[in-house]
């Protein structure tokens, strides 16, 4: 297999050592990715293309891949002037599949993950919040709405039972309500979902821009959870809450992301994260979080 880093990082070989520079790629590949219109039938395509390090996919792979994109964007579509909700759209699903993509070839190249089972878990974030409303019933009624119907364009492909079980699975784990087992850690292909998931809500600054699309999104179905999703306490709550990263996931800097940015909130409150929050939730927004960010670029470089 190659041993290359999977894009956007295949540039950066002198950076495998260095998770953070490699956190920071893909940040910046995620916030470019939003300047242009969603583009899920891409983003599934560069996911297959990353984990087979360029290798062409079976054409049954490719037929499912293509179709659960096109149910994402057409769901998009019927929705009244193309009202996405503000957190769960277009983009963050592609997103999600992008980070799957990476995630999969890391886990691939270390020698953790077959070709058969990332595909698998490809197409399963590419539909893991298929036809998501915006609402907030209770725990695993959309992720399981979600998996049936990817399971169901997967079935039409000509996909085996064997890889449907995967993707139902993989839907599955992304409630973080439900699925124990999975967050435990047993089921690798699981936790690269979880990760994949929440991978743009943990970086730095779009992860900033995704937590108030998600309050503005809950607060449209009158959910308003404490602490609010776009405080700092509510932003150190989810960063607390993850689970440790796979090895796929440390490699490409989770971990240290998520320990830099509370480290950094300990900054502001004489080595208390949860004061330090408190106390940037009390000064106005703006010049909070350009505070936070300065500090935690000035972690980031040590």
């Amino acid at each position: 297999m190659n041993e290359a880093l999977p894009p956007p990082f295949d540039d950066m070989a002198g950076c495998a050592g260095s998770p953070r520079a490699l956190f920071k790629r893909a940040e910046e590949t995620l916030a470019e990715r939003r300047s242009h219109p969603p583009d899920m039938s891409g983003a599934v395509s560069e996911a297959l293309k990353t984990i087979l390090y360029g290798e062409e996919p079976p054409p049954d792979i490719v037929a499912a891949g293509q179709a659960i994109a096109e149910a994402v964007t057409a769901y998009a579509h019927s929705r009244a002037n193309a009202n996405e909700p503000a957190y769960h759209n277009q983009y963050h699903q592609a997103e999600a599949t992008v980070a799957m993509g990476w995630l999969c070839a890391v886990a691939r190249r270390l020698g953790l993950l077959d070709a058969a089972t990332a595909m698998a878990g490809v197409l399963a974030m590419a539909g893991h919040d298929l036809r998501h409303d915006g609402s907030n019933p209770a725990a695993g009624v959309l992720e399981a709405h979600s998996a049936t119907l990817t399971v169901e364009l997967a079935a039409r492909a000509g996909l085996d039972e064997s890889t449907q079980a995967t993707i139902r699975r993989v839907i599955m784990a992304t409630d973080p309500l439900r699925c124990s087992e999975e967050r435990a850690g047993d089921d690798l292909i699981c936790r690269l979902g979880q990760e994949a998931d929440l991978f743009g809500s943990l970086t730095p600054v779009l992860g900033w821009r995704l937590g108030q699309s998600l309050a503005r999104e809950t607060h449209a179905v009158a959910y308003d959870p404490e602490p609010p999703l776009d405080s700092f306490a509510g932003r150190l709550q989810l960063l607390r809450s993850r689970q440790p990263a796979s090895p796929a996931g440390r490699q490409l800097g989770l971990d240290a992301a998520v320990a830099d940015q509370i480290a950094t909130l300990a900054i502001f409150g004489d080595g208390d994260p949860q004061q330090g929050a408190a106390c940037l939730d009390a000064r106005p927004f703006t010049e909070a979080r350009a505070d936070y960010l300065a500090a935690l670029a000035a972690i980031g470089s040590r």
